[in-house]
């Protein structure tokens, strides 16, 4: 009927401004993410991969939503934009630049996730062969983020 119509249209407006955690196919779409931002040598590429699938079971055990990593592909720099490869001096014929998005329900999610990963020496012995497979001295560029409006594009 319209009236139902209508009230599915209101839960999923209400849903919308209220900034809820939805479901796409199946999964879960966070509201809060952890972006990593980090160099690592090319001779580094495989073992960093290899590294990474390692971890992933470890993410997953501890309830993170999804674990991406994306390699810069561009290095130019775009009309009126800097490259993030200059802004984190990487040098692109010796480095790649790697980001990771970590997504989480909201900040709670995340806060009870670390806290159970700091007593995991898994995570502990990952964290230092991280940091061996990272371009020796660089730093790691972190930031937590929460969504401040869907757009449509799930």
């Amino acid at each position: 009927s319209l009236t139902y119509l209508k009230t599915i249209i209101c839960i999923l407006l209400l849903m919308e401004k209220l900034n809820i955690t939805e479901k796409d196919e199946g999964k879960e779409i966070g509201n809060q993410i952890e972006m990593i931002h980090f160099r690592v040598p090319k001779k580094n590429h495989d073992a960093m991969m290899l590294f990474c699938k390692q971890f992933n079971d470890i993410f997953k055990k501890y309830g993170i939503l999804q674990w991406e990593i994306f390699q810069l592909s561009r290095t130019d720099n775009m009309d009126g934009f800097t490259n993030i490869s200059q802004t984190i001096s990487a040098n692109p014929d010796e480095e790649e630049v790697w980001v990771e998005l970590l997504s989480y329900r909201d900040k709670k999610h995340k806060d009870e996730a670390m806290e159970k990963m700091k007593g995991d020496k898994n995570c502990e012995q990952g964290y230092r062969q991280f940091l061996d497979l990272i371009t020796p001295g660089s730093k790691v560029i972190y930031g937590d983020f929460h969504r401040l409006n869907d757009l449509g594009f799930v």
